[in-house]
């Protein structure tokens, strides 16, 4: 019951950070943020939940507290072994950049989306 209360809140998050059409965005800075994004995944299949919670905007530091991200460890963990990432975009909307990765794991495959705002810190996250 947490764990989808959890996923709902950062949902609730991102889905505010959607709300114009997005924009595609120059290769430069899709670099960087696709970039930035993977590491955020790295960070989260190594349980380095610290690391990505001081890489949160202030909205989402009140919305998912550090201690409440171990949660998305069984979400993870039942994912199996990390193996790569298959795929990724990235749209410019509003004040944001929001990166859609597909990581491939040896049980099943996760489509994480992890906004960015103009200060380059994570301004929502969401894993299916």
């Amino acid at each position: 019951m947490m764990k989808k209360m959890l996923l709902m809140v950062v949902g609730v998050v991102i889905v505010l950070t959607l709300v114009a059409c997005g924009n595609k965005v120059d290769e430069a800075t899709s670099e960087k943020y696709i970039a930035k994004a993977e590491e955020v995944v790295s960070l989260l299949n190594e349980g380095k939940y610290g690391d990505v919670h001081a890489m949160f905007d202030e909205q989402m530091k009140t919305s998912l507290p550090e201690e409440q991200m171990a949660q998305l460890t069984p979400i993870i963990e039942q994912s199996g072994d990390f193996e790569e990432i298959d795929k990724s975009s990235i749209e410019e909307e509003q004040d944001y950049y929001v990166v859609v990765l597909v990581a491939k794991y040896s049980q099943e495959n996760r489509v994480y989306t992890i906004s960015f705002n103009k200060k380059d810190e994570v301004a929502g996250l969401y894993i299916k």
